[in-house]
């Protein structure tokens, strides 16, 4: 029997009480770890949706966009185009001009704050009127040949530029894609800079910038539904009318996005895409970088351009305040376009708002605008007349009913096609490559401009032009790295590996081997400065890394300079090696500069910050990797240099920016030091080049 004294009737009700909440806070633990777990597999399933690449749409690429009926025997023809500004047309939009109704008064001191000034447009007005050349512009935008072909039941329209060239240069497609409200008047100053030979590129452009279907001359779809991925089958379907299967795509804007599309739909057509716009539109992994980037913002961008991301809340209102006008093109285009295509007043002030705030959004500040600091009135107004005399501007602004939703879905599919970026200043919105690299899987470089905005075709053509051989110059460096890596990527079995006891034989007979001389003579320099002749001997380094061979420059007058970025003559030696470079270019004299940090540290950045230096300083001559001049280690052609022309005081290089002349031999002739200003060579140039 057992000894324990029974529970009291109280004891009891106490234990069955703890008993009773012990079960319930097991019950509810149950519940709560069954639930967390849903919650967890549902944010699992949620987030894997939200943030798996969707896959790549099914396209229609003979999708008829052209009144019914469908003529079943289409004239596919490509047929020449004229740009008219008719008697009719340029009669009317005087008449409008003149009778214009008096505006509303600006605001004191409120510039472009509230939109476009009323007084500064009134000069614009009088201007377009009175000033305005209609028929020389006619002829202008004539200047370049322009042709329509029909592609699924529009007529497209695009300008077509050829350069002549020898034989020994390549010639390459690039596809110009303009944007809003741009046009293809964005693309007149940069087409001769990408038609021209280059002296340190094997390559030039033949240029075809088309007129996105619904701007300018290219007709528009008259059924709902077009966006960014039709417009892509449209350009691609007009590339193989031309003849090319394949070819290099440039854009910004609007033009961005279609090129990004084209990029991501037809990869085995793009050998490259190249853009001044680098975005990828908001999805879940864009927003969670930029989140944490606004948390730890050297985690995703560099140090050199937060500022132009963050804080996220002032970067954040000036999208909010530039995008008014997306919501209403987005929802309601043909609404204010009733107004625009009944006014040209209303149509100059909408667009060149545009051109005024884009650039740079302090120039809102000005009663003009500051338009005329970076464009002329006359430049502007062409852009203007063309939406003008095509009435498009209604079927421009329907594309962005379409072009975002598309762009979300886009967007979040990656694509393998080498991508380049151009980052100017004052560019609407701005993201870091991290996120860029999201989308973009072969991202090769984004280069950042310290100036330049929206519309940098028509700002800062140079640059843009530079730009883009610098990126062609690569993706085709990335094709032939990745052509070279197939034909050696061949299966290899054991099998395949063990050779015959007859070819061992044969082998150990006939090639006796010794692999401490191949070892010794694969570490000799390839050429001896002690016995070279000329610099047509040797072979260098780009700047991009690619070997170049100084034969290249035979028949040329050369300069061979080494530079530094922080030194006190670096801006007066760039400019006036620019100058050179200008005058003399054209006569044959050819400037190499080759990079060193041997004196006073003076060159310490990287070779991508090099590069962005010296485009910051538009210099326009050859430039290499960072090498050394002096010592053991100096580069070969260096040696060669010192060997020939023996300095002052003893043969090594005194400091940066010491200059050798070549003649047109290959021969070092002269030398000069840092002192020595460019332009004091002149007088020796002359004298070699003729």
């Amino acid at each position: 029997m057992s000894s324990r004294t029974p529970l009291t009737k109280a004891e009891k009700v106490a234990y069955a009480l703890r008993h009773e909440k012990s079960y319930s806070w097991h019950k509810w633990f149950s519940v709560l770890a069954v639930l967390t777990i849903i919650v967890s597999l549902l944010t699992y399933y949620l987030f894997g949706m939200w943030t798996e690449p969707p896959p790549l749409p099914k396209l229609d690429l003979e999708q008829h966009w052209g009144p019914y009926p469908i003529d079943m025997k289409p004239d596919n023809s490509i047929r020449p185009f004229t740009i008219e500004f008719s008697d009719v047309i340029v009669n009317d939009l005087r008449e409008r001009l003149l009778h214009r109704r008096s505006f509303t008064p600006p605001l004191e001191n409120a510039g472009f704050t509230y939109g476009f000034n009323t007084h500064f447009l009134t000069q614009v007005l009088d201007f377009w009127q009175n000033k305005y050349n209609f028929k020389e512009r006619e002829q202008f935008l004539n200047k370049y040949e322009h042709f329509v072909t029909n592609i699924q039941g529009l007529d497209i329209h695009y300008m077509h530029v050829k350069p002549k060239v020898p034989g020994n240069v390549t010639v390459v497609p690039l596809l110009l894609i303009h944007g809003w409200p741009g046009s293809i008047r964005e693309f007149y100053e940069i087409i001769p800079k990408l038609t021209t030979p280059r002296p340190n590129q094997e390559f030039v452009f033949e240029v075809i910038a088309p007129s996105i279907p619904g701007f300018g001359f290219s007709q528009a779809p008259v059924r709902a539904g077009m966006g960014p991925i039709q417009v892509s089958v449209i350009f691609r379907n007009l590339m193989q009318r031309i003849g090319h299967d394949e070819y290099y795509v440039q854009g910004g804007d609007y033009g961005s996005a279609i090129g990004s599309v084209m990029a991501t739909l037809f990869p085995e057509n793009i050998l490259g895409y190249h853009t001044n716009m680098p975005m990828v539109a908001v999805n879940t992994w864009v927003s969670i970088y930029t989140v944490l980037g606004s948390l730890w913002p050297n985690f995703i961008v560099e140090p050199s351009v937060q500022d132009r991301m963050y804080p996220l809340s002032k970067h954040i209102g000036k999208v909010i305040e530039e995008t008014g006008y997306f919501h209403i093109q987005a929802t309601k285009p043909d609404t204010v376009g009733i107004a625009l295509s009944d006014s040209p007043a209303g149509l100059a002030a909408y667009i060149l708002e545009k051109f005024s705030t884009w650039t740079n959004m302090e120039n809102k500040k000005a009663s003009d605008g500051a338009l005329l600091q970076k464009f002329s009135l006359t430049h502007l107004l062409d852009n203007v007349m063309i939406y003008w005399a095509s009435n498009t501007i209604t079927s421009s602004m329907r594309h962005y009913v379409e072009g975002y939703k598309q762009l979300m879905f886009t967007d979040r599919i990656p694509t393998e096609v080498p991508t380049w970026g151009i980052k100017f200043k004052h560019e609407i919105s701005f993201q870091p490559d991290s996120i860029l690299k999201l989308k973009y899987k072969n991202y090769l470089h984004s280069s950042v401009v310290e100036d330049g905005g929206h519309f940098a075709a028509m700002e800062l053509p140079d640059v843009l032009a530079d730009d883009i051989f610098d990126a062609v110059h690569m993706f085709r460096t990335f094709h032939r790295k990745k052509r070279n890596n197939k034909a050696s990527d061949k299966p290899i079995t054991k099998e395949s590996t063990k050779p015959d006891a007859e070819t061992v034989n044969k082998v150990e007979k006939e090639s006796k081997v010794n692999f401490e001389t191949v070892n010794k003579v694969e570490k000799e320099p390839k050429v001896n400065f002690e016995t070279a002749k000329t610099v047509y001997e040797f072979t260098v380094k780009d700047i991009q890394g690619q070997e170049v061979k100084l034969e290249r420059y035979k028949g040329k007058v050369l300069i061979i300079v080494n530079v530094a970025s922080h030194c006190g003559y670096t801006n007066s030696h760039y400019t006036e090696l620019n100058e050179l470079y200008e005058k003399y270019s054209k006569k044959g004299l050819r400037i190499l500069a080759f990079p060193c940090n041997q004196f006073g540290g003076q060159e310490p950045g990287t070779l991508k910050e090099i590069l962005q230096f010296t485009k910051e300083k538009k210099v326009k001559f050859d430039l290499f990797e960072k090498i050394e001049v002096n010592g053991e280690n100096a580069h070969p052609l260096w040696k060669f240099l010192k060997r020939i022309q023996g300095g002052t005081l003893g043969d090594f290089i005194k400091w940066n920016f010491s200059k050798f002349i070549i003649d047109r031999n290959g021969v070092p002739v002269e030398r000069f030091g840092p002192n020595t200003s460019p332009l004091e060579l002149e007088p020796y140039l002359e004298k070699l080049l003729g």
